[in-house]
């Protein structure tokens, strides 16, 4: 009876361990499949702005065009709330292509800090959001007076990161995911570009982040949009291996499965 029960527990531990064998077969098949693939079929492109500008509200007609800053601030009283717009051509993008991610970074130049003096206050942690533009702009003419319509629809939020950039300081980014955004314009939304702007304007403390802009000369600083994409030709092809190794391993159990009866 023990020698039985023995030979019992050593035929079910060899048949887990045969189990477990084949699971991480399988696993490394397909892993191996999408390693090769994301390495082969995935692309990233670095689109930078062709034209950003900013306005702030106590001078609705001011322009902003060619500065080498961008600044976003919130604050009840002058200079008061300021806003950026800025506009990304996607045309280097393959045809219907799909988009994995997208991701809007913008180096920070200089944010305030808590000055009882100045009435300004540490814009670290404000939450600011990026929309999608619903009109044509341009980058020295655009105000707060005339500022382009946007739309709720998809917009991303991020929060300002700790620390201080500078011009020759440490590469301090703030971040963005903007893939819906940008899987819009794919899908046929006018690309007018984006907003950038404080999710809680008129503060009673003045708060305000400025980044660094496309006239900056070292492209080091440029804002920037990385897009991450594979052409449907790659997902295709992916498709079809998987299958055919779906195929195959299934072939594989039903053989084995054949074989223990």
């Amino acid at each position: 009876m023990a020698l039985g029960l023995a030979l019992g527990a050593k035929i079910a531990e060899l048949l887990l361990v045969k189990r477990i064998a084949s699971a991480v077969f399988v696993i490394a098949i397909y892993a191996l499949t999408i390693a090769t693939f994301w390495g082969a079929g995935v692309h990233t492109i670095t689109v930078y702005p062709y034209k950003d500008s900013y306005s702030w509200e106590s001078v609705p007609y001011a322009n902003n065009g060619g500065s080498r800053n961008f600044e976003i601030t919130s604050y009840n009283r002058p200079p008061n709330n300021m806003r950026g717009w800025m506009a990304f051509n996607l045309s280097t993008l393959p045809q219907d292509v799909l988009v994995f991610a997208a991701k809007l970074s913008l180096r920070i130049w200089h944010k305030t800090t808590v000055d009882q003096r100045l009435g300004t206050g540490d814009a670290t942690g404000r939450v600011y959001g990026v929309y999608r533009l619903t009109q044509p702009w341009g980058e020295y003419n655009v105000t707060w007076a005339n500022q382009p319509a946007y739309t709720q629809e998809d917009h991303a939020t991020a929060m300002v990161p700790s620390g201080q950039g500078g011009f020759e300081g440490p590469l301090l980014w703030m971040e963005w995911d903007l893939t819906e955004i940008v899987r819009d314009w794919l899908s046929g939304a006018p690309n007018h570009g984006i907003l950038v702007k404080d999710m809680q304007e008129n503060a009673s403390t003045l708060y305000s982040t400025q980044f660094f802009t496309h006239d900056r000369l070292d492209e080091n600083h440029f804002p920037r949009l990385l897009v991450t994409y594979v052409t449907p030709t790659s997902a295709a092809v992916l498709i079809a291996v998987l299958a055919l190794e779906t195929v195959f391993i299934f072939g594989l159990w039903r053989r084995n499965v054949s074989r223990g009866k």
